[in-house]
């Protein structure tokens, strides 16, 4: 077996177990949304709004997903246990201003399971399917938790999303990516500066002692 059918037996053999562990999450009857947390919780919970075809992929860890999305604070106080996603919190919460949309620009992408995004954003997007929309309540522990986000989102708030799945790929992003540069670059000021001063090592190098 070739290196290249290996890595392709292993992604499909993740991409199962992935598909295994989403078929076993609970559904709620009440508004048929998905438990995305897997512990009957619902604190992450997707309730589908359409579907392109039900044949669709899902969408699995590692994959970069694109997406359109548009977040309201949810009207749920910070103690509830398991909100319902019904009319009236729908109702009330879209009847505000959305926090965050990215309709009417470009869509927002991100690899999945990499901590890129709020937790309950990678929980709930690796339950649905290329080609999906689903309304995504989550709670403030798997969002932004006590310290909120600047002024838009206060601590503790539930959040509720529409979210399109447009698109779920490989990363054609290159490991070594722009933070490792910027992580070496002081390394790289540092050992210049050090061969500044030490003209016996520049020189060694092929360097000049004056310029």
């Amino acid at each position: 077996m070739s290196s290249h059918e290996f890595a392709a037996m292993r992604v499909a053999q993740s991409r199962e177990r992935h598909e295994a562990r989403v078929e076993a999450l609970q559904t709620r009857d009440a508004d048929k949304a998905l438990d995305c947390v897997g512990d009957g919780s619902f604190r992450i919970a997707k309730q589908t709004i359409s579907l392109v075809r039900e044949i669709t992929p899902l969408v699995t860890p590692d994959l970069r997903a694109k997406v359109h999305y548009t977040g309201w604070l949810a009207p749920v106080p910070a103690d509830s246990a398991a909100p319902l996603i019904n009319d009236a919190l729908i109702k009330q919460a879209t009847s505000a201003r959305p926090f965050d949309s990215s309709r009417g620009r470009q869509p927002f992408s991100f690899v999945v399971g990499h901590r890129q995004v709020i937790g309950g954003w990678d929980a709930a997007v690796a339950a649905m399917k290329v080609g999906e929309r689903a309304r995504i309540l989550i709670a403030p522990e798997h969002g932004y938790g006590e310290r909120g986000a600047g002024g838009a989102i206060p601590p503790d708030s539930w959040l509720l999303f529409d979210v399109e799945v447009l698109s779920a790929e490989a990363d054609p992003e290159p490991a070594f990516s722009t933070p490792s540069l910027l992580a070496i670059i002081p390394i790289l000021g540092i050992l210049i500066y050090y061969l500044g001063f030490r003209d016996d090592i520049w020189e060694d190098m092929g360097g000049k002692a004056e310029l």
